[in-house]
Order: structure tokens, then sequence, then C-alpha cells
């Protein structure tokens, strides 16, 4: 996705870091996916947003950015952090990303130390319906994960000596999105790491077929 490219470090870090004892991102939240914390993509305004971040202990007040400008297809987008001990790099561990549309909530994303499996998310919410497993610069293989009726999506950078999908599979980044925008974004290339569109983006995922080996299973294709 677009996204990843400004969160991909903190989404390698995150890989080696997490945590067994550490609190899901699943757990800080007051509502079941694909809604976090009273927030539900296509419903709360921006208004209600800002409310809920101010009013939440886990998150950094001082970090709540309200770019007001408008990015790509959206409007506005507002960016937090979460609260951490101190640090070396004091680099946040867990970043929180949201774009607005029309005063409402468009998409919700949440990558870093999110300490939140794969088989959590689907005990969650079920499969994902498409799965997309493609080479990146950084010597990994970036796994994204849609469910479009949900309105939800994740990923994560897989070492490439650990090619293997489980349950217990670390997920790096969580999106909740306004499902009724899923082919607008699709078409602006937010479900490849922001190199296809629609179509070529349709060519290069697979069908959810399970758990297994990435590249027995769903290895890396081009349009």
């Amino acid at each position: 996705m677009k996204k990843l490219f400004p969160l991909i470090i903190l989404l390698l870090v995150a890989a080696c870091e997490i945590s067994s004892d550490a609190v899901s991102v699943l757990d800080k939240s007051s509502c079941e996916l694909p809604c976090w914390n009273n927030i539900v993509a296509g419903q709360t305004t921006e208004d209600e947003l800002l409310k809920i971040l101010g009013n939440l202990p886990d998150v950094d007040q001082a970090s709540i950015q309200n770019y007001n400008h408008p990015w790509d297809i959206f409007d506005n987008q507002i960016f937090f952090s979460f609260q951490q001990d101190w640090t070396l790099s004091q680099h946040p561990k867990i970043d929180g990303e949201v774009e607005i549309t029309n005063n409402i909530v468009s998409e919700l994303i949440i990558c870093g130390e999110i300490n939140t499996t794969m088989g959590a998310i689907v005990g969650a919410i079920g499969d994902p319906e498409n799965i997309i497993s493609g080479d990146n610069f950084y010597g990994g293989r970036t796994v994204i994960l849609i469910d479009s009726e949900n309105g939800v999506s994740y990923w994560y950078i897989a070492n490439l000596n650990n090619l293997e999908l489980t349950p217990d599979t670390k997920i790096g980044c969580l999106e909740i999105f306004d499902s009724s925008l899923y082919e607008k974004m699709l078409e602006a290339k937010f479900f490849s790491n922001g190199y296809y569109n629609a179509e070529e983006t349709m060519k290069v995922w697979y069908p959810w077929d399970g758990y297994g080996n990435l590249d027995e299973k769903y290895p890396p294709r081009h349009p």
C-alpha cells in the first residue's frame, strides 16, 4: 500500500522486536473489528475521531497532528502515535494514520509493534479474500491480506528465511477502511504497495487458500 513506504522501517523493526507478553492493539480497543475504539470507517466523523483519540490513554496526545490538507483521493490526513517508555531513538513503536473524506473517516491504519497475529485477526473477522505476496527492496517479502467485505486489510514483511504463513505470524500493520470506497482505493493502488491499479492488482493477487509456504502457495507474480 502507499502507506507502507513511510512506515516500512517501523514495520521491519516491529517484526524483530514484538514481545510475546505485549498487549495486542486489538485488546486496546473497546469494540471488535472492523471497529477500533468506536472508530468505524465510513461512519465516524473527523470531530468524533479527534475526540476519541484525545480520550485514549494509550495515545500520545502531543503526537496528534491534523494535516488539514488533501492527500491522494482523500480530503485530509491525521497522524498519531502511542504512548511508550523512553527509548534511545525515541522513534514511536506504534504509529497511527487516518484518512478523511467529506469529514468522515475513510481509513485508519495502525503500524508497528501492534502485537497482533494473523490468527487473531482471522478469529475476529474470518479468512481474508485475497493475498498478495511480492518481493521488496529491503530484502524481504511484502505480504498483504485483504477483506473487502469487512473493510479490513493487514500486512507484514516476511523474512526470506521464513516464508511460512501460520496463525502465529506477526502482523505489522492493520487497516480498517470504508468498504464503499474499496473499488476507488483499489484503482488508486492502495492494495498493492502503491504499484498496481485495480486491473493489475487483480492479476497479482491470489484467492485465499489457507496457511502454508508463501513460495509454494502464493509466489510473487507480475501483471
